[in-house]
């Protein structure tokens, strides 16, 4: 299916709480169109990856994005990461420095996490429905809260002063748009100098985890199909974020 004008957030529905905005998207997309951006004040069950809980208090940003008659999710991978590149861009303005893009689906500031992505996707017949869902910690106090896997920051505790929600959305959505538009012209490519500059840990040991088993990695680059390339044990591998 083709659609007319293939852009992100002509639809915005904003809410002041639900369950999960992945969820919402996912369970009705035939009530929603390609490209709508639905977003809530408060999620109350979000989730993270391997159905951990996320803290979305008041004052953070949850958002997710539909994409409807997808291939499947792997031919979505590319934009996936751009979102997260398009959320970065957007915080700048409140942390310039430490902001860094740890795959597959974090974004951390000075090694605390600010924003998670969670990519989740139903298939039928021959296509697929791909949601991304985005939460950021904007203005809510993170940084006291202890029983996180990673410590947390918000874009507050960065900055010192509130951050108005409604500009920091519509830029992150300016920025998807402009994203999604590269991405479906073969684009990506020219975006990669850029999530390479901003790859978390690069060269560094870390522990990620895959299916539950902890892998120790060093991560090198990102590849022009949005997968990792890394060393482990000393070989140098090719990371699919369906792996993780």
């Amino acid at each position: 299916m083709h659609y007319h004008r293939q852009t992100i957030g002509t639809n915005l529905y904003i809410v002041d709480a639900i369950g999960s905005t992945n969820t919402e998207l996912l369970d009705h997309a035939d009530r929603y169109e390609h490209g709508t951006i639905f977003c809530a004040r408060k999620q109350t069950s979000g989730r993270g990856r391997n159905n951990r809980d996320w803290h979305s208090q008041d004052g953070g940003l949850y958002f997710s994005i539909l994409l409807k008659d997808q291939y499947n999710i792997t031919s979505s991978y590319p934009f996936i990461l751009l979102s997260a590149l398009a959320v970065v861009r957007s915080i700048q303005s409140c942390a310039s420095l430490g902001v860094a893009i740890k795959w597959p689906n974090d974004i951390y500031i000075n090694h605390r996490k600010v924003c998670g992505i969670l990519a989740e996707s139903i298939t039928q017949g021959n296509s697929s429905t791909v949601v991304i869902g985005i939460g950021i910690n904007v203005n809510n106090k993170v940084s006291h809260l202890k029983d996180l896997r990673h410590p947390a920051v918000s874009l507050k505790e960065c900055r010192g002063e509130d951050v108005d929600l409604a500009v920091l959305l519509d830029h992150i959505v300016d920025e998807l748009d402009q994203l999604y538009s590269d991405h479906l012209n073969g684009q990506f490519s020219q975006h990669l100098q850029e999530l390479n500059r901003l790859l978390y840990a690069k060269g560094q040991e870390v522990e990620i985890k895959s299916a539950g088993i902890a892998r120790k990695i060093i991560p090198l680059s990102f590849t022009d199909d949005a997968r990792l390339k890394c060393l482990e044990k000393g070989k140098e591998k090719i990371l699919n974020s369906g792996e993780m």
